[in-house]
C-alpha cells in the first residue's frame, strides 16, 4: 500500500508540472502574437497613411510610450507632481511662448500660395525702400561733401583774384603817391658823373643864380607827380660864389648818368639822364611838363655844337633831361 501511494504522488507531480509548462508556453505564445499584431498594425497604419498627411511627432511618441508602459507613465506623473508645484506658472508660459514665437514668423497651413506671396512681398518691400533710402541719403551726403569741398577752393580762388588787383593797386599807389611837400622849397642837386653837388634856390634871379642854381618859377617840384622840375645855372658864374663854373662840365654828362634831388625834408628823388637838347633861347617848350616825372638842367653854350667856347654870346640853350627812376 505504501509503495502504491508513493508512486501515485509522483505521477500527480509530473502531471502538475506538465500542466504548468503548457500554461507557460500558451502564455508566451499569446504575448508574442499580441506584440506581433500591434507592431504589424502600426506598420500597416503607417504604410496606409499618405506621405503628406499632417502628423504630430511628439503626440505619437507619447501614445506609443503610454501604450507600452502605462504603469511607468503613471508612476512618473505621480513622482513629478510635487516637483512642479513651485515653478508651475513659469514653465508652461515659457514653453507656450517658445511654441507661439515660431508661429508668428511662419505663415499658417491655412494660407494659400497667393496669400503667402503677398505677405512675403509686404515683408520685403520695406527692406527695399530702406535700401533705396540709405542709397539716396548716402548720395546726398556725398554730394553735400563735394559741395563743401568745392566751396573753399572757389572762395580761395576768389580771394586770390581779389587780392592780386589790390596788391597791384597798392604798389602803383605807393609809386605814384606824392611825397609830403616841404615848407622850404630849397633843394640839393647832385650829378656824380661830373662831380657836381650844389644848392637849388627858389627862382632864377641873380641872387639865386649867383649863389648856386635856381628853380624856374612856375615849373614843378619833385614831390609833385608828373612834374618837370626845371633848374638853371651859369656856365661861368661869379668867382668866389656858388655859381662859379657850376654847370661848366654839363656837356660832359652822358645818357644814363644818375641825377638826384633832395628836398628840405630829406627825401631824395633819383633820376637817370634820358635826353639832351639844344634849343634857341626863345624856345620855352622845354620848360613844360612831358607827362612823366623829370628834372631838366639848363645852361648856355656859344653856338650849336660849340660846348667849350667861353662866350661871349651864349646864343643856345643846352638842356640835360633826366627821368625819374
Amino acid at each position: 500500500m505504501a509503495g502504491r501511494s508513493g508512486s501515485g504522488w509522483g505521477r500527480a507531480g509530473v502531471l502538475l508540472l506538465g500542466v504548468v509548462a503548457l500554461v507557460v508556453v500558451a502564455t508566451s505564445i499569446l504575448v508574442g502574437t499580441r506584440l506581433l499584431s500591434n507592431s504589424g498594425g502600426e506598420q500597416a497604419q503607417r504604410a496606409v497613411e499618405p506621405s503628406g498627411a499632417k502628423q504630430d511627432p511628439p503626440k505619437a511618441a507619447e501614445e506609443t510610450t503610454e501604450a507600452k508602459e502605462p504603469e511607468k507613465n503613471t508612476e512618473n506623473a505621480q513622482k513629478e507632481e510635487p516637483k512642479d508645484e513651485g515653478p508651475k506658472d513659469e514653465g508652461p508660459k515659457d514653453e507656450e511662448a517658445e511654441k507661439e514665437e515660431p508661429k508668428k514668423d511662419e505663415p499658417g497651413d491655412e494660407l494659400s500660395n497667393e496669400e503667402q506671396a503677398n505677405i512675403a512681398a509686404t515683408f520685403s518691400a520695406p527692406k527695399q525702400a530702406a535700401s533705396e533710402q540709405s542709397a539716396s541719403s548716402s548720395a546726398s551726403s556725398s554730394a553735400s561733401a563735394e559741395a563743401t569741398t568745392v566751396e573753399p577752393e572757389a572762395s580761395a580762388s576768389a580771394e586770390a583774384t581779389t587780392v592780386e588787383p589790390e596788391a597791384s593797386a597798392e604798389a602803383s599807389a605807393e609809386a605814384s603817391a606824392p611825397a609830403a611837400a616841404p615848407a622850404d622849397t630849397t633843394m640839393s642837386l647832385s650829378v656824380p658823373s661830373i662831380g657836381l653837388s650844389t644848392t637849388v634856390y627858389e627862382g632864377t634871379g641873380e641872387d639865386s643864380l649867383s649863389a648856386g642854381t635856381g628853380h624856374l618859377a612856375g615849373t614843378g617840384y619833385p614831390w609833385v607827380p608828373g612834374s618837370n622840375t626845371y633848374v638853371a645855372g651859369h656856365r661861368l658864374g661869379y668867382p668866389g660864389t656858388g655859381s662859379d663854373h657850376v654847370f661848366w662840365d654839363l656837356p660832359s654828362v652822358a645818357i644814363g648818368d644818375p641825377v638826384s634831388l633832395t628836398d628840405a625834408n630829406g627825401t631824395t628823388y633819383n633820376y637817370a639822364v634820358s635826353e639832351i637838347l639844344e634849343v634857341p633861347i626863345t624856345d620855352l617848350s622845354v620848360t613844360e611838363p612831358i607827362g612823366s616825372d623829370v628834372v631838366s638842367l639848363q645852361t648856355c653854350i656859344e653856338d650849336y655844337g660849340d660846348y667849350w667856347t667861353a662866350g661871349p654870346n651864349w646864343n643856345v640853350r643846352y638842356v640835360v633831361r633826366a627821368e625819374k627812376v
